[in-house]
């Protein structure tokens, strides 16, 4: 057995004087027990954090302000775009919205005579003459020589005196009639040849009364002659010949009108009343329940068909004709008249949905007795007498009826 040996295998923990540069030395590194908690790194993270956030809510509103990006500004429209708007909006029959780009148009660049016509006319058939007649008041000061513009304000015209004889006002409607077919004069001055000028001009003389027929017939040749199909003057000839009587005729114009514009509200109402007129009041009754499923939203309609029930003794039915005319359009005297007439047929004259508070809103509507109001100032007087014994507002009544 070698001497050494055992010296070898305890060498590396035995310091061994002839080894020098090659002895390992091993060094025991002291015990630390493994760390219990944080550290204090972390809490002082974690309190910086619940700092910022306590910071973060209570000035929410201007860290949100100060961090939130200014909006980027939608490219503002121009007045061309805005027409060009209005009139795929007229086109698809959206008449409100082209009506407020037509506006928007004309607030961009009130120059353009162009943009005011369209509008004038969509006011006119959205039964919004006072707007209207605003517009082309201000387009007839631009331009004086338009021969549009003045028909415009003559169409505008028209259709507010129609609206004044709606609410009871028959002088100032005469006025504005007179006003209108001025107006058509100087268009058709002008341009000799705007049928639709001459048109407005026929319809506005019928209206004031049987000595300006001759005029008005002499006017209305003048539009057929120019354009047999264009529709306003197929309207307003039927109106013409409807004035003075001719009821078979005007059907087979307003018909006609109706083969150019299907969905004209206006015209179905019109071609309603005729059929009345020659008692066919079964048509009449489905044409007003045509003019609704096209406008559902037309008073007149609503009036018309109400009135056509009455006529037949419907009276119940008629009477929910009118409560939708009135509560469509509450300054529509002939509305409240024949709701009024409705209940008192009925036997209901007093209290809030009786027949006297109507008939007293048509009575100081129409202000004075015609042969056509005469009925609703009579129902009013024997309502009065019937339920509260006042014979001297009934005997006011019925003098100014004998009066006349």
């Amino acid at each position: 057995m070698n001497l050494f040996q055992p010296a070898c295998i305890v060498g590396c923990f035995v310091t061994r004087p002839w080894v020098s540069d090659e002895t390992m030395i091993i060094r025991r590194r002291d015990y630390r027990p493994p760390r219990r908690g944080p550290s204090c790194l972390f809490v002082l993270v974690m309190l910086l954090l619940i700092l910022v956030g306590g910071f973060v809510i209570t000035n929410a509103e201007q860290v949100r302000e100060t961090f939130t990006p200014d909006p980027t500004p939608e490219p503002t429209r121009s007045a061309p775009t805005h027409a060009a708007r209005a009139a795929l909006y007229e086109r698809d029959g959206e008449f409100e919205l082209a009506i407020e780009s037509y506006e928007a148009a004309v607030s961009l660049d009130g120059s353009k005579v162009e943009y005011y016509i369209p509008l004038i006319r969509l006011l006119v058939a959205a039964n919004q003459p006072d707007e209207a007649l605003v517009w082309a008041a201000q387009a007839a000061e631009m331009d004086e020589t338009s021969d549009l513009v003045f028909a415009s304000w003559a169409a505008a015209h028209l259709a507010n005196g129609d609206r004044l004889s709606d609410t009871g006002q028959p002088v100032d409607a005469d006025t504005s009639w007179a006003e209108a077919a001025r107006q058509a004069r100087t268009a058709t001055q002008l341009n000799p040849n705007n049928a639709e000028a001459y048109a407005i001009m026929a319809a506005s003389l019928v209206r004031l009364g049987p000595e300006q027929f001759e005029s008005a017939n002499e006017a209305m040749q003048m539009a057929l002659a120019l354009e047999p199909n264009n529709f306003l003057v197929r309207r307003h000839n039927a109106t013409v010949l409807e004035y003075q009587g001719y009821y078979d005729q005007a059907i087979e114009q307003y018909e006609f009108a109706l083969d150019i514009q299907p969905d004209s509200a206006d015209v179905l109402i019109s071609l309603a009343r005729n059929y009345w007129a020659t008692s066919n009041i079964p048509t009449a009754i489905l044409t007003f329940e045509d003019a609704i499923q096209v406008a559902p939203d037309n008073a007149d309609a609503y009036d018309g068909l109400g009135y056509m029930y009455f006529l037949i003794g419907e009276y119940p039915r008629a009477e929910e004709n009118f409560i939708k005319a009135v509560e469509l359009d509450p300054e529509m005297v002939r509305a409240h008249a024949h709701l009024g007439a409705a209940r008192y047929r009925q036997f209901n004259y007093d209290g809030e949905n009786g027949a006297i508070p109507q008939l007293e809103i048509a009575v100081r509507g129409y202000q004075e007795v015609s042969p056509e109001t005469a009925i609703y100032f009579n129902m009013l007087g024997l309502a009065y007498y019937y339920t509260r014994g006042e014979c001297s507002q009934a005997e006011s009544l019925f003098q100014q009826v004998l009066a006349v």
